[in-house]
């Protein structure tokens, strides 16, 4: 049974090698036409706040929408990796399916990442709570 194109939905249709064919530079065309299309998980207001912040500008959607999905892959690289620790400190011996994300286990993964987490002891927020703490 043969189905014409145009029941085909977009996103399932497999493209053809020749699509790609021309080189680096149609690659490149072809992603960005695509990120016009794509929702990101991070909005693309959050993106450009964070952008901005660190002097950055432009008004092309499609390449905000390629840093938020650079940024994206990043984030579920750490988590992906710190849930592997996870399972690796549970033990053969621990059935349960519940899973718990723990800072120690995220650290470990943000370190694998180059990002060092050092954890305090324990974060005051005034010289009053010091001395209450103390006194008690």
């Amino acid at each position: 049974m043969m189905e014409s194109k145009g029941s085909e939905n977009p996103s399932k249709r497999q493209r053809t090698s020749s699509s790609y064919a021309s080189g680096p530079e149609k690659d490149i065309a072809v992603l960005l036409k695509e990120m016009e299309d794509y929702e990101p998980t991070i909005p693309d207001a959050v993106t450009t706040h964070y952008l901005e912040k660190v002097g950055f500008s432009t008004d092309d959607k499609r390449l905000k929408r390629l840093v938020a999905l650079a940024t994206q892959k990043f984030l579920y690289e750490i988590i992906h990796d710190a849930l592997q620790y996870s399972k690796l400190g549970k033990g053969a011996k621990d059935k349960s399916k519940k899973k718990i994300l723990k800072m120690e286990h995220l650290a470990l993964s943000l370190k694998l990442h180059g990002i060092n987490v050092v954890k305090r002891d324990f974060l005051v927020d005034s010289l009053e709570t010091l001395k209450t703490m103390s006194n008690q």
